[in-house]
């Protein structure tokens, strides 16, 4: 690995020696200390006691970073049940206007970058880019800068640190390669410079507190996201809307849950106040989840907001598949690259062949095909539901293109990638040593990764039986 590994403890951060040469930097390695989660948790409690008046009904447990914590619950609750109540003068909001309440003050650095954040934005910045949710990180900035009044000096030390953020929008590019996938690499670089040339001033990492510690202590800044993309990736992971869908909140406590497919509890936002209430009847212990998306996100657009894909997969990546025919395809027409990207060529060649033969819908042996190589491949390590779901969904549209067509495509998409996700996770695994050591953000590009492990095996294995059984039809005559 390029490795240069930071070690982030509670109050400091150390620089570690080059652990094995390869292509990528391991971005950091988290160390959440037993001792450190406790305090977190105690914070929490109190200030969370401190809000509504009374004990709370959750708590906040688990590890390192972004997502080795969420909130449990501390008793049995029926259905219904209200679990918290957060006040609306502790959030953080931005109206469509560009209007931010919530902050008690600016710094200088904010009302020269841009202007009075009370006040709407303007249709000149509004044109610029400067929309709700940038206007809201803006909010964030100043929040966890000290103008957000006592609580927020408080509950900004339950925020992750910048290196733990996972968001497109506040990766370093050596890592938003890593996720070798151009559409959602571009959306990443694109949203770091529209921040950059709409708030110059601020594109630095000594203008905010948290930020300038790193700077102050030499580290390595390229892997250190500026203050404002950090808060960016904050707002998108963690924003909720309100009842009147103009308004958008940054709502501590409830940015705490974790996503579920699932979830076990809900959230409204009548009179101002935002309520969690569950969905069904949940024990004392268990986790209190929420759904990010309601089910409207491919992994994509998921790893882009929140920096995190699905472990159980995404059925809705169906549209991603159909993507990588037309992406294979497109390139075969317009590649004019030399004869060492030949094999890459040849496959998206492929891909375009492919998707031009004439289909209309799937016939009843070529779903017999297709169920008979997904159950063949339901003991992958990467088989779940979602992601066969997935699959299946993308090759049974009436207006799909052929299993050759998909199968080429994601063979084009694979060898645009520099190297194999499997020699990947074994790098990633080398140069850790052991979980305190793992590299959040490493990880999470990964597992961007790996389900198209899945899909590759299913296509070819439903191709090559389409092949097989045309060859013994055309024999038989």
């Amino acid at each position: 690995l390029n490795c240069t590994m930071l070690v982030f403890g509670a109050a400091c951060l150390l620089s570690a020696p080059s652990l094995a040469p390869a292509k990528f930097s391991r971005a950091t390695a988290a160390v959440m200390s037993s001792a450190r989660a406790d305090a977190q948790a105690a914070l929490f409690d109190m200030l969370l006691r401190q809000a509504e008046g009374r004990p709370p009904r959750v708590t906040l447990q688990g590890g390192r970073g972004e997502s080795g914590r969420g909130l449990f619950s501390t008793a049995d609750l029926d259905a219904g049940e209200e679990i918290l109540r957060v006040p609306s003068e502790l959030c953080l909001t931005a109206h469509r206007s560009g209007v931010i309440g919530g902050l008690i003050g600016q710094t200088d650095a904010m009302v020269d970058a841009a202007g009075d954040l009370r006040d709407e934005v303007g249709e000149e910045a509004f044109n610029q880019g400067a929309t709700w949710d940038v206007r809201l990180a803006l909010a964030v900035f100043e929040a966890t800068a000290g103008c957000g009044g006592p609580f927020w000096d408080e509950y900004r030390r339950l925020l992750p640190l910048p290196p733990f953020a996972t968001a497109a929008a506040s990766l370093p590019p050596v890592l938003l390669e890593e996720l070798q996938d151009p559409v959602l690499q571009k959306r990443g670089l694109a949203k770091d410079a529209l921040l950059r040339e709409l708030y110059p001033s601020l594109a630095t990492h000594s203008v905010h507190p948290v930020t300038s510690s790193y700077a102050a202590m030499d580290a390595p800044l390229e892997l250190v996201p500026l203050p404002l993309q950090w808060t960016y990736s904050l707002v998108v992971s963690r924003c909720f809307a309100m009842a009147d869908e103009d308004t958008f909140a940054f709502v501590p406590f409830l940015d705490m849950c974790q996503h579920s497919a699932s979830p076990s509890a809900n959230f409204t936002s009548s009179d101002g106040d935002f309520v969690l209430s569950t969905l069904r009847r949940m024990q004392a212990g268990e986790a209190v989840t929420i759904s990010y998306d309601g089910d409207a996100y491919d992994s994509r657009r998921m790893f882009e907001l929140y920096g995190f894909v699905p472990a159980h997969g995404n059925a809705r990546d169906a549209q991603l598949l159909s993507a990588a025919v037309a992406e294979a395809a497109a390139a075969a027409t317009t590649s004019s690259a030399p004869s060492d990207t030949l094999r890459d060529r040849s496959a998206a060649a492929a891909a375009a062949a492919a998707a031009t033969t004439e289909r209309s819908e799937m016939d009843v042996t070529a779903l017999q095909l297709l169920l008979r190589a997904m159950d063949a491949h339901r003991d992958s390590a990467h088989a779940t539901p979602a992601r066969l779901a997935a699959v299946f969904d993308a090759l049974t549209e009436p207006a799909s293109s052929s299993p050759e067509a998909f199968y080429h495509g994601v063979c084009w998409q694979r060898q645009e990638w520099p190297t194999a996700i499997d020699d990947d996770l074994q790098e990633a695994l080398a140069g850790q040593r052991g979980e305190a050591d793992r590299d959040q953000r490493v990880d999470a590009v990964l597992s961007y990764r790996r389900a198209c492990q899945l899909r590759r095996a299913i296509f070819r294995s439903t191709s090559s039986s389409r092949r097989a059984a045309r060859s013994a039809m055309a024999g038989c005559h």
